[in-house]
């Protein structure tokens, strides 16, 4: 119960936030000029934002099949169902349900233990920060002048890049040497049925990254992936400045984008609400655009987004025989409990 009543906890001072953003929001923004802009919407355009994230999201779904093959080949349909499901309930209750998802409807339907796949969903979602940080520094180095501000999350960015690249290097090269390193070192202070899930996570990233020693050509593919789908999103963006007779540079777009995916770091409320409203319209005025253009884009964004995963998301949840609320049920409980004990339940 204290578990759980620590994760209620959490959700409730994410909504808590949510509300006080969406207020700040709406104290800030001339409300009246934002509905004008918006009735002058162009909605083929909108629409074809929403076909342009189904195709994002589909390539997604794809890349995470490379790096599942190790322990699985899941067909591509039931990648993108397993995926566009995840995400749903992700946007609903953001804590990190989504990632908990992935594992349990891929263990259900596929037999993959969670302690394999589990670490494959942070691989996979690392492959995003990489894209996100590349197309963010190519903007913000096309002549863009940013605010000091957002030259420090670029940095810090950068640094947490730099890490990334590093870490991922010694674990194609010296996978097993560094699994022996940590076994050490967990030995030292930690035994028993502890040592041996935090072990298995580690396992479970190495072999990951397996398909990479074994196929370098799958880590190319991993990255092309990610920034096409990164450039499947910012064109989504440019289609929804369209719509409302916007035309913004690219390098304004590329590096206003990635800042406002860095956001989506931050808990937000269930569905982001306030937070999506109140770091969007921050994050594209800041670089030169419109309080209420902003605004409005960020508002036909959420809406876009909203609409996409609830229904596409429902689909998938249909489809992968989610259809009681006790089903569903089943999956947001299994994010009250920490990896540790769901890995133990898994071994059992």
């Amino acid at each position: 119960m204290r578990v759980i009543s620590r994760r209620a906890g959490l959700l409730i001072a994410q909504t808590l936030l949510g509300l006080v953003l969406l207020g700040a929001w709406l104290w800030i923004v001339d409300l009246n000029e934002v509905v004008n802009t918006l009735s002058q919407t162009r909605w083929p355009l909108v629409l074809l934002a929403g076909v342009i994230y189904v195709f994002s999201w589909t390539i997604r779904a794809l890349r995470w099949g490379i790096v599942l093959r190790p322990f699985a080949r899941v067909q591509p349909l039931d990648l993108w169902l397993i995926s566009t499901a995840s995400s749903l309930i992700n946007f609903i209750i953001p804590l990190r349900t989504g990632e908990l998802a992935r594992s349990l409807l891929l263990k259900q339907r596929h037999g993959v233990s969670i302690a394999n796949s589990l670490p494959t969903v942070a691989i996979d979602r690392s492959f995003d920060l990489i894209a996100i940080l590349i197309m963010g520094a190519v903007g913000a180095t096309s002549g863009l002048r940013l605010e000091s501000r957002f030259s420090m999350v670029f940095l810090a960015g950068s640094i947490m890049f730099l890490i990334f690249v590093v870490f991922v290097g010694l674990v194609i090269l010296f996978g097993e040497r560094i699994l022996g390193i940590v076994d050490r070192l967990l030995s030292r202070w930690i035994d028993g049925a502890l040592r041996s899930r935090i072990m298995g996570v580690v396992e479970g990233f190495v072999t990951g990254f397996a398909v990479v020693r074994q196929h370098p050509r799958g880590l190319i593919a991993m990255l092309v992936l990610s920034i096409l789908v990164t450039a499947l999103d910012v064109a989504a963006f440019y289609c929804l400045f369209l719509s409302i007779g916007e035309v913004v540079q690219v390098a304004i777009l590329i590096t206003g984008y990635a800042l406002f995916a860095l956001t989506f770091l931050v808990p937000g409320a269930p569905g982001y609400i306030g937070s999506m409203e109140a770091f969007g319209s921050l994050v594209f005025s800041a670089i030169g655009i419109g309080k209420e253009l902003s605004a409005s884009v960020v508002i036909l964004y959420h809406s876009v987004i909203a609409i996409m995963l609830g229904v596409l998301g429902g689909v998938a949840l249909w489809a992968l025989g989610m259809r009681s609320s006790s089903a569903m049920r089943s999956i947001v409980d299994a994010g009250d409990m920490n990896p540790g004990a769901e890995l133990s339940k898994d071994e059992t």
